[in-house]
């Protein structure tokens, strides 16, 4: 039986983690301070919602194809979830014939399951390295940005569970999307764009390669909160160690913020499994717990997520 300390080491060790103390800096320099899963543009009354991503290099190396798709899936993912509707798909592909051949293919395959266009692509056929950046941009009538969580609301995760583990390099992927066909992915999606479009979701981020506590520490510090979180109410399939899934990567798995529960049926009504997990607090301290015992996860009055102290 793992200790509740041993869980919380495990989460705040973890590379996905450690390593968006350089996002920082670099927005530092840009003069960028609004640390969300994606930009929006207003366009007469649209929002043109745009994110942009880098797969892995580990993931990159060890399998090409899946890094193709999930190029596409991490920013569908990113779109999604701020309210808008993905509708097209750019990348920058490098690498050798075979990996770029590979990565095409599973480009191909994100592109057709979630029903984007190609806009436009650049391949680097002579470069000395092998890499795959994408982006895809949507559009929204409202938008929840991952800034705006509130003391109060109450911390919903959603993730989908009928998926399978595959460990590409250091990142564990729980991926539920293969086994998905487009008609289902699409009800999860239209009904996160719904829900958030009518107003049941104030804030959200996606679950991405932090972890599930490294992304909520993200929404947290973007949103200047805290949050207490029930590890045993977080969604999680069977047969896993809390602390390994709490550095999974699931393929499906987003973070709400909410005045009340009401969106928990529409969420499990197209396959997710969602539940109020916990609550957005005014202390910025993410305080977890396993049944009676309390542990500090992150202190974001003292550390920070994205290597502003």
């Amino acid at each position: 039986m793992e200790t509740l300390a041993q869980v919380i080491s495990a989460a705040r060790s973890y590379k996905g983690l450690k390593r968006k103390l350089e996002i920082g800096e670099i927005l530092q320099i840009l003069g960028e301070s609004d640390y969300d899963d994606a930009g929006v543009l207003d366009v007469a009354d649209l929002k043109i919602v745009v994110s942009a991503d880098g797969i892995t290099e580990d993931l990159v190396k060890s399998d090409p194809w899946f890094a193709g798709y999930y190029s596409v899936l991490v920013n569908v993912n990113d779109v999604v979830v701020k309210g808008a509707k993905p509708l097209g798909y750019v990348d920058v592909i490098s690498g050798s014939p075979a990996t770029r051949r590979k990565m095409a293919e599973g480009i191909k395959t994100g592109l057709e399951k979630y029903g984007l266009k190609l806009l436009k692509g650049h391949t680097h056929p002579d470069s000395s390295y092998e890499a795959i950046d994408a982006a895809v941009v949507g559009i929204a009538k409202r938008v929840a940005k991952g800034t705006d969580a509130l003391p109060g609301d109450k911390l919903i995760m959603a993730i989908d569970l009928e998926g399978a583990f595959g460990t590409k390099g250091w990142v564990r992927c729980f991926d539920s999307t293969l086994k998905r066909t487009k008609e289902e992915l699409q009800r999860m999606i239209s009904t996160i764009v719904a829900a958030i479009d009518n107003g049941y979701i104030s804030s959200s981020r996606d679950i991405s390669a932090p972890g599930i506590l490294g992304s909520l520490a993200m929404l947290c510090e973007a949103s200047g909160t805290g949050a207490t979180v029930d590890l045993e109410a977080i969604p999680k399939p069977p047969m896993i160690s809390l602390s390994e899934w709490l550095i999974s990567y699931p393929a499906m798995g987003f973070i709400f913020a909410s005045k009340d529960g009401a969106i928990l049926d529409l969420l499990r009504g197209v396959g997710f499994s969602a539940q109020v997990v916990g609550s957005f607090t005014e202390q910025k301290q993410i305080v977890v717990s396993i049944g009676n015992e309390n542990g500090l996860f992150m202190d974001l009055s003292r550390e920070s997520v994205f290597g502003l102290r």
